[in-house]
């Protein structure tokens, strides 16, 4: 009995040292985001891009490409505006190397997605998935950034928002 445990010990470790491994990564990479903040509408993208990410581990882990597929074709005039817009954040923030940087972002974001599924056991992630994708095509259709914001997935992506400036008639 003794041996048995040791390959799931042994797993575990492997586990903890991939999370540490990207977190580390994601530490190094925000450091180098966190010097652009994003506009409201760029947040709600990089917002977006992180619950988008999640789903497509997902889709792919569990089986539940028909759900993917779902959100893209409920939400998909929304994802391109957001699409554009994260685009523009990374074109703004990194200028010539923007696409490559918002390349290196996503497969991030996927990264993050792939380590945080082995949190759990097959079966759990699954289930949980499954009530995610209900969760979310349950939102209405032009309300995918709305919803967003209210959840875990608000600020995963490690970038700050700009700080809301007052307008000068408000000062006087």
């Amino acid at each position: 009995m003794g041996n048995e445990g040791e390959p799931m010990k042994k797993c575990r470790r492997l586990a903890r040292w991939a999370l540490l491994a990207t977190a580390a990564q994601f530490t190094v990479t925000n450091i180098a985001l966190a010097s652009t903040c994003a506009s409201p509408s760029e947040k709600a993208a990089l917002d977006v891009r992180v619950l988008q990410s999640e789903l497509m581990v997902a889709a792919l882990t569990c089986g539940e490409n028909a759900r993917y597929n779902a959100f893209v074709e409920k939400f998909q005039p929304q994802l391109v505006g957001f699409g554009q817009a994260l685009k523009s954040y990374f074109v703004r923030a990194f200028g010539k190397s923007g696409e490559y940087q918002m390349d290196q972002f996503v497969t991030r974001l996927a990264n993050d997605a792939t380590v945080r599924r082995t949190q759990f056991s097959m079966p759990q992630y699954c289930s949980n998935s499954v009530n995610l994708f209900n969760t979310v095509l349950g939102v209405d259709g032009g309300a995918l950034g709305d919803y967003v914001t209210q959840t875990a997935f608000a600020g995963g992506s490690g970038i700050e928002s700009c700080p809301v400036q007052a307008s000068r008639d408000a000062s006087n």
